[in-house]
């Protein structure tokens, strides 16, 4: 969250072209497009993503950096980052489907509430093992989200374990009751909780970050750090005659190398891509495409906490100086799309007529007026960002540092730092103002989090009871008009607090090359991994 790091039965895809999925389970917050084409299997020179992939064969997958941790509790499930090495080697318990919005099973049966919402019971399939053959049961789930609730794990997904009171009914239920009622619960687990460690590993989590053990379809092999690492098949994986692939290898791409270069070079055959102007360039390649629209977005984040952004004014201004339009014409080849809010513009959530005010360069210098006295007195603050994106990103700090810097009296100082000290530095607090970025394909739970107070993914140390209320409607319905109306009230009033501003719609694209198919994904582009391979 703190870096700028479809299914195979639709029908209706057709050749060449771009088709938006249809949404469901009452609301869909991830619109997802697939860009290949609906050949025969027999033709190996177009991609497609829907066929059956044959048996055998290595995938080279494309890494951004070298994770470092492999962990259920400490590793970035984001699929940009290191979710698809989870999902090889742990497999979800549930899964959010973009292309529904359902909450589909996958290691567990079912996932259900009583009429209460307040209690829900996990089945799980029968038979399953972890790979070093201990039993995947409801004791070994109790133990994983105890962990996560243990704050001592430092785990990244505790607000959804916290707080639960866990039963082991049986070896295949287990009965959990919330803290207070969540008819979206299930979204929670689907986000943060669907990946479960081995019982036997759980004893040294230290070990555990470099050497998992999980019941996904690959264990890890072998480990090059900073390079590469290799996931061959889990000979004890629970589905027959599944993964299709023998082996995943997964390199760690250099600094400026595109995953569409790395696959035009035969060094890839597939990775993740965020950035629009890289999709533009993947598209006119011809490479298969899976791409989702989702909420939240690139962003910058205030801290609310003190001097200067405690001042709603200061917010104001500083968004008033800038233009989302002019952001993604100069530094994305106009290939994004600005966003209008936390919400992507085709979400049934979304009220773009409520897009937050921008690019008002007489109303932010009238502000900034006021808050330098006319210019004699400073008006200082630091900008963080992340130095492991280069290019476009130092492009567009700059341009930020631009437009602020035009009014008298005022000074942003551009702060470059590493991922881990970012993500260390804006759960601390320890920043003025701060580039981030959201993916969501749903607002549960990850939204929720990043505006409730006191928790730490609330990167801005915003509170309002107005949002804070509106939030906790939203949680206890899956209708989509009574979704709608709370989150309206929501926006209505971070339009008028401004505790961030999203300049560009979040994207994801999973990028594939003509032999791969079998490309399915969860939440925001995360693989399948079970049912991925390459073509007869």
């Amino acid at each position: 969250m703190f870096s700028r790091f479809g299914t195979r039965h639709l029908n209706g895809v057709t050749r060449a072209g771009r088709r938006r999925l249809p949404r469901g389970r009452a609301l869909v917050s991830a619109a997802v497009l697939v860009s290949v084409a609906a050949c025969g299997s027999g033709d190996t020179g177009t991609p497609n993503a829907f066929g059956t992939p044959t048996s055998g064969g290595a995938l080279r997958l494309a890494l951004i950096a070298d994770p470092p941790a492999l962990d259920p509790f400490t590793a970035s499930n984001f699929a940009v980052a290191w979710g698809n090495l989870l999902s090889a080697i742990y497999d979800p318990l549930v899964w959010s489907d973009p292309t529904t919005g359902a909450v589909r099973p996958h290691l567990a049966e079912s996932l259900t509430p009583d009429n209460t919402a307040r209690v829900w019971t996990l089945t799980l399939r029968p038979g399953v093992e972890f790979s070093d053959g201990a039993p995947f049961d409801a004791a070994a789930v109790k133990a994983n989200w105890e962990l996560h609730a243990d704050p001592k794990t430092g785990s990244a997904y505790a607000a959804g374990a916290v707080g639960l009171k866990l039963t082991v009914s049986d070896a295949l239920h287990l009965v959990i009751e919330l803290p207070s009622p969540n008819a979206n619960f299930d979204r929670a687990v689907a986000s943060g909780l669907n990946y479960i460690a081995s019982p036997r590993a759980l004893g040294d989590l230290t070990a555990l970050r470099t050497h998992p053990v999980g019941a996904g379809p690959f264990v890890l092999a072998g480990r090059d750090p900073g390079k590469s690492l290799t996931l061959r098949r889990n000979p004890r994986y629970w589905q027959p005659g599944r993964p299709y692939l023998d082996e995943i290898d997964a390199q760690v791409q250099l600094p400026g190398r595109t995953v569409p270069d790395a696959i035009d070079a035969g060094d890839a055959d597939l990775g993740e891509v965020t950035d629009p102007a890289v999709e533009k360039a993947a598209k006119k390649a011809g490479l298969g495409l899976v791409s989702l629209n989702l909420n939240g977005g690139l962003m910058v984040v205030f801290n609310t906490r003190k001097a200067p952004f405690n001042d709603p004014a200061a917010r104001q201004a500083v968004v008033d100086s800038m233009s989302a339009n002019e952001i993604n014409d100069r530094f994305h080849q106009g290939a994004g799309t600005p966003a209008h809010g936390i919400f992507d513009s085709t979400s049934p959530l979304a009220n773009i007529q409520l897009a937050p005010r921008e690019n008002d360069p007489e109303k932010a210098r009238a502000a900034f007026d006021r808050l330098t006295s006319g210019g004699t007195r400073p008006f200082v603050f630091s900008f963080m960002t992340t130095g492991s994106t280069p290019g476009t990103l130092e492009e567009e700090t700059l341009y930020m540092q631009q437009q602020v810097q035009r009014f008298p009296g005022v000074t942003m100082r551009a702060e470059s730092v590493d991922v881990a000290t970012l993500t260390r530095r804006l759960i601390a607090g320890d920043f003025d103002m701060a580039l981030s970025a959201l993916w969501m394909n749903d607002p549960e739970p990850n939204l929720f989090d990043f505006l409730r107070p006191g928790s730490p993914a609330n990167l801005t140390g915003y509170t309002n009871p107005v949002v804070t209320e509106a939030m906790n409607a939203a949680r206890l319905t899956t209708q989509t008009d009574q979704r709608y109306d709370a989150y309206l009230r929501a926006q209505v009033q971070l339009n008028k607090d401004l505790p961030f501003w999203v300049y560009q719609e979040a994207v994801n694209d999973v990028v594939f090359g003509p032999r791969v198919t079998g490309v399915e994904v969860l939440g925001d582009g995360v693989l399948l991994f079970d049912r991925v391979g390459f073509r007869r």
